[in-house]
C-alpha cells in the first residue's frame, strides 16, 4: 500500500512533465515582443542545482530524516499523494489553459492575450503554486523533511520568477494587469485580497 501511493506521486511527476515538455514544439516560430532569456536560464540552473543537491543527499548518502516517527509513515502517504495530485492538476490545468501564451522563458509574444481566468483566478502563478504542492506533497509521501527542505527553498527562486513576468506583464498590460494583481493573489491560493497579495 505504501510503495503504492510513493509510486502514484511518480506517476504524477512524469506525467505533468509530459504535458509541458511539449512547449519547445507548440511555441516554435512565435515571436516575442520582449524576452528575458538569460534571466530565466540562471533561474532554472539554481533550481536544478537544488534538485541536484537534494538527489546527492538523499538518494547517494541516505541523509534523509523523518518528518514524523515511522510509524506515521503510511499515515502520511495518503494525505502526501493527494497533495501531489492537487498540485500536479493545477499546474496542468495552468499549462493547458495558456494554450499558445505558454513560454519557457520569461516573455511576452507578438499577440499575447492575458490570462485570467481557469487556474489564474485562483493564483497568478499557478504552475509555481502546483510544482510546490507537487514537492510538499511528496515530502508528505515519502516522510522526508530533506525533501520539505526543497519545497521550502524552490519558493525562492519561484517568487523571483514572479517578479520578473509580473515586471514585463505590468509594462506590456498596465492597468489591466494591475487591476489583476490586486483581485488574485501571487502564489498562495486563497491568501487575502488586498492591495497585491504575494
Amino acid at each position: 500500500m505504501l510503495e503504492t501511493l510513493r509510486h502514484a506521486c511518480l506517476v504524477l511527476f512524469a506525467l505533468l512533465f509530459l504535458i509541458v515538455a511539449d512547449a519547445p514544439f507548440r511555441t516554435f516560430g512565435q515571436k516575442y515582443e520582449v524576452s528575458r532569456t538569460s534571466e530565466r536560464f540562471i533561474l532554472l540552473v539554481f533550481e536544478f542545482g537544488l534538485a541536484v543537491l537534494w538527489a546527492v543527499a538523499v538518494l547517494r548518502f541516505h541523509w534523509d530524516c523523518w518528518l514524523l516517527p515511522r510509524s506515521f509513515e503510511t499515515a502520511l502517504a495518503l494525505p502526501g499523494l493527494l497533495v501531489t495530485l492537487a498540485g500536479a492538476s493545477l499546474a496542468a490545468w495552468a499549462r493547458l489553459r495558456l494554450g499558445r501564451w505558454f513560454t519557457g522563458t520569461f516573455g511576452v509574444k507578438v499577440g499575447h492575450e492575458l490570462v485570467t481566468d481557469g487556474p489564474y483566478g485562483i493564483t497568478r502563478h499557478p504552475m509555481y503554486t502546483g510544482l510546490l504542492l507537487m514537492v510538499l506533497g511528496a515530502a508528505l509521501a515519502w516522510d522526508s523533511a530533506l525533501t520539505l527542505l526543497l519545497a521550502l527553498l524552490l519558493i525562492v527562486p519561484f517568487f523571483i520568477h514572479t517578479v520578473y513576468e509580473e515586471a514585463l506583464f505590468e509594462r506590456h498590460f498596465g492597468e489591466e494587469y494591475r487591476n489583476y494583481q490586486r483581485r488574485v493573489p501571487r502564489l498562495v491560493p486563497f491568501a487575502r485580497r488586498g492591495r497585491r497579495s504575494g
